[in-house]
């Protein structure tokens, strides 16, 4: 992109000072990335790799998938979206590139294409819970898809999704607040968006991470892939992998100790007094050091 753009989009994400509370709110997710899995035996080759049923996953519909290792840790949380003949694949920035390289890995002799999209960020876009739920934007095609995506109604492992006629993707987000949608496109159809937005407010991404926490949905970093089970991330609740298909990398794991065992670890929301944030992947103790 060149670099008069991303200054223009730099520019136009500068989160406003004080926006009303009444107003919707946008802001910028620049650590996702989409990878673009193409190809005749796309879906199939998906289904033997991750942990998703893929074969299962619904039109308009985002789920929830791991990509795990043999040991059975999860290198990456997905969120996986048919579309026609491709599969998107939406994850962490600082992951794409490992995750897309290990999924090269399995490929072999499959009719299979795996790319990253070039050139492409995301915005978030919430809906305070007292505010109106129409779309700020002028686009007829993005107001028609968020349209179907407020109507709809998520749960834990199903996330309602939508791909316009543009190629821009949408993923409601939201999993007991405030109304989130994500919109995934190339930077310069994103600023066209905002561009045009009414009665919005740009703001910072703090909110909706918070959001996403209190939705009690995990983030698999650069720091702490290959470290976790995924039932030790709470997976089970969000239906992220399949006990009834077929194995996959890290299958056996997982079955286990869903089976067999019980998780030593879980996920839990809480507050950290004082002013420095801890790291991802810090240890968390009580008083006694345990």
């Amino acid at each position: 992109m060149p670099e008069a753009n991303q200054t223009a989009w730099r520019e136009l994400m500068q989160p406003t000072d004080a926006p009303a509370s009444d107003h919707v709110e946008i802001t910028e997710l620049p650590q996702r990335r989409v990878i673009v899995v193409g190809g005749s035996e796309a879906r199939d080759f998906l289904h033997a790799i991750l942990s998703q049923d893929i074969e299962a996953i619904e039109d308009d519909t985002a789920r929830f998938a791991a990509l795990c290792s043999a040991k059975g840790r999860a290198l990456g949380l997905l969120r996986v979206v048919t579309d026609g003949d491709r599969v998107l694949l939406v994850t962490r920035a600082d992951l794409a590139e490992g995750l897309l390289k290990r999924l090269k890995l399995y490929v072999l002799r499959r009719d299979v294409t795996l790319d990253l999209a070039d050139d492409q960020s995301a915005i978030g876009v919430t809906w305070p819970t007292e505010a109106r739920t129409d779309c700020p934007f002028a686009d007829p095609d993005a107001c028609a898809a968020l349209a179907r995506l407020v109507r709809a109604s998520p749960s834990r492992g199903h996330l309602p999704a939508a791909v316009d006629e543009s190629g821009r993707l949408y993923l409601r987000e939201d999993l007991g607040g405030d109304l989130r949608v994500a919109i995934h496109a190339p930077i310069a159809a994103l600023a066209a968006l905002v561009s045009t937005a009414e009665g919005a407010a740009v703001v910072t991404a703090t909110a909706w991470e918070r959001a996403a926490i209190e939705d009690r949905v995990p983030e698999i970093s650069g720091e702490t892939t290959e470290h976790y089970v995924p039932q030790w991330i709470n997976l089970d609740d969000l239906e992220a992998f399949s006990l009834k298909k077929g194995c996959y990398p890290g299958q056996e794991v997982i079955a286990r100790m869903h089976y067999l065992g019980k998780p030593n670890r879980r996920l839990f929301a809480g507050h950290v007094l004082g002013t420095a944030s801890p790291t991802p992947g810090a240890a968390v103790t009580n008083t006694s050091d345990q």
